[in-house]
């Protein structure tokens, strides 16, 4: 394409980028994005919502949608910026695709998913799992379908520069090796022949992966989770629309979590940390990984520390009238509808939930029951009772009981 104006069609989007006098930035992308067809043309017609162009001061990105354009390093980091915001219009083209904010790779047929935030980790492994020979769906995105599965968006993994030291020389190698766009921050790693799946293509989801990496710990190792977990980090790290209430992406997010198992990898050296995932997920090991047991303490998430007001220990209180509630394992998930916020509580907190289900009860009662159930000093169990009716009062999930 010999044009210097030319507009960039990609299937299910069509015509959604101009990129003008800078030819770079489309070979830029086509190595970064190769599971996703692309159309390369001459510009035509009225541009694009979203382009790209180079003058004498740089590489400028814009969109009409927006007032202020901004400017790019490199045509490595015009492709970082544009392959996120490429896949922001896909998601927005197609509500019933929920987009997850995760790495994600095929082991055995399921895919094993890291919904983490930013800077956890999730993209060197997803890396080192295509350095150990899985099959990898992307390393920040996954579309997830109405069925449940995993759905690619045909984006190559990216790497920060530089490098620590501490990797592997067979991690460092495989990423130089399949070195695709990069420069000084950003190093694209494109998967050789069938190790990156193609742009839409769907795959079950079999566990979900939290992530704790660290010098301080010296073999890789796998713990269970309760399902819980996965929950939470799902609902933080899905990117559905701003006006998609709580309780829709609970309707999306609760089946897959039944099925799915939810483990956490603590490792130190990626490749390392792949390669045991893989051999605990793929059964090779003789013993499971042990479950970690919920906390003991009573919380509700996202927990903010509510001091007890004296009303607290002597009212008696009732759940209130406008709340959602969503079982998670032995767990509870909770929706105040009024203002759409999510609460969590654990194992202990959803079993004095669900006395108050039965009918009003004071702290003083509350503890009493729990404590004959965990055969524990009445003492010790009453500070945290109250200590959750604050903070459910506080979240609008309990109100005062009105008796005869």
């Amino acid at each position: 394409m010999t044009a210097s104006i030319v507009d960039l069609s990609l299937q299910h989007l069509e015509r959604c980028l101009r990129v003008d006098n800078a030819p770079e930035v489309v070979t830029a992308l086509q190595q970064a994005m190769p599971g996703w067809p692309m159309t390369v043309q001459a510009a035509h017609g009225a541009s694009p919502a979203t382009y790209i162009y180079r003058d004498a001061e740089g590489l400028w990105q814009g969109s009409f949608n927006e007032l202020n354009e901004f400017t790019l390093p490199s045509a490595a980091s015009a492709a970082c910026s544009l392959v996120g915001e490429l896949i922001s219009q896909r998601l927005k083209a197609d509500h019933t695709i929920l987009g997850l904010h995760c790495g994600s790779v095929e082991i055995n047929g399921q895919l094993a998913v890291f919904p983490q935030s930013s800077r956890a980790g999730k993209s060197t492994l997803t890396v080192a799992f295509a350095a150990a020979g899985y099959r990898v769906f992307g390393d920040d995105v996954l579309g997830l379908t109405a069925q449940g599965e995993g759905m690619a968006m045909g984006v190559a993994p990216r790497l920060r520069l530089p490098l620590p030291e501490t990797f592997s020389t067979e991690f460092v190698t495989y990423s130089e090796r399949y070195a695709g766009p990069e420069d000084e921050r950003y190093r694209f790693v494109v998967p050789p022949a069938t190790g990156l799946a193609r742009y839409q293509e769907t795959c079950p989801i079999g566990t979900i992966v939290l992530l704790e990496r660290g010098p301080h710990i010296l073999e890789a190792e796998v713990v269970a989770l309760a399902p819980g977990e996965a929950l939470l980090q799902l609902l933080c790290q899905s990117f559905a629309a701003s006006d998609t209430p709580n309780e829709v992406l609970l309707e999306r997010l609760l089946p897959l979590v039944a099925q799915v198992s939810c483990v956490l990898l603590r490792y130190n050296e990626p490749l390392a940390g792949a390669r045991h995932l893989a051999q605990v997920l793929q059964g090779v090991q003789s013993e499971q990984p042990p479950l970690l047991q919920p906390a003991s303490a009573l919380q509700c998430a996202p927990a903010d520390i509510v001091t007890p007001a004296a009303s607290v220990l002597s009212n008696i209180w009732m759940p209130a009238a406008q709340v959602s509630v969503y079982p998670v394992g032995d767990e509870l998930f909770l929706i105040q509808t009024q203002t759409g916020a999510i609460h969590r509580l654990n194992t202990s907190g959803a079993l004095a939930w669900q006395l108050l289900q039965h009918e009003p009860l004071s702290a003083e009662a509350i503890s009493e029951v729990l404590a004959m159930h965990f055969s524990m000093p009445k003492a010790t169990l009453k500070a945290d009772i109250q200590q959750l009716l604050a903070a459910l009062m506080h979240a609008e999930l309990i109100v005062k009981a009105t008796l005869p």
